[in-house]
């Protein structure tokens, strides 16, 4: 399991990410303050309400069944826990989706290119997510486009 006794707990399913957080995080001497975690959702091993504050960054436009991250979110943060997601924000039309990549990625590699391409397409709408939030009881959080291509979601777990 995930020990939870540190100031912060980073979980990825990804070794490969966790791989680059671990050297970044002994390169900062941040080991006794930082623990990994190899975990997907649903099920992070961590207790329910363990966590004073939830942050999530580029998951949500992963997730088919995105309830699955607003279940988690509401399991691991206790009573009156900050929330901070921030995600890609799907345009509004294939071109719009085309053109942000041409301006923010003209010169990564093609592969680079149509992954980013395909990753705008896949994401929500600030309006879908929230929806997403009213089916989970979060309805009070805040939804927000923050660029041409990312929203922010925040809020504060009920008390």
């Amino acid at each position: 399991t995930c020990s939870h006794s540190t100031a912060v707990v980073i979980v990825d399913g990804s070794s490969a990410m966790l791989a680059h957080a671990r050297r970044a995080i002994e390169g900062a001497e941040l080991t006794d303050r930082v623990r990994l975690c190899h975990a997907v959702l649903p099920g992070v091993p961590l207790p329910a309400g363990a966590c004073d504050l939830v942050v999530s960054n580029s998951l949500l436009h992963h997730l088919h069944a995105p309830g699955v991250m607003w279940a988690e979110v509401t399991r691991l943060g206790r009573p009156g826990a900050g929330v901070a997601v921030m995600d890609l924000m799907r345009p509004d039309t294939i071109e719009e989706a085309r053109a942000i990549v041409e301006h923010h990625a003209a010169r990564e590699a093609e592969i680079l290119r149509e992954d980013f391409f395909r990753s705008l397409c896949a994401a929500f709408t600030p309006d879908e997510v929230r929806g997403q939030l009213r089916a989970a009881g979060l309805a009070g959080f805040d939804v927000q486009g923050v660029s041409d291509r990312h929203m922010l979601v925040w809020g504060t777990l009920a008390k």
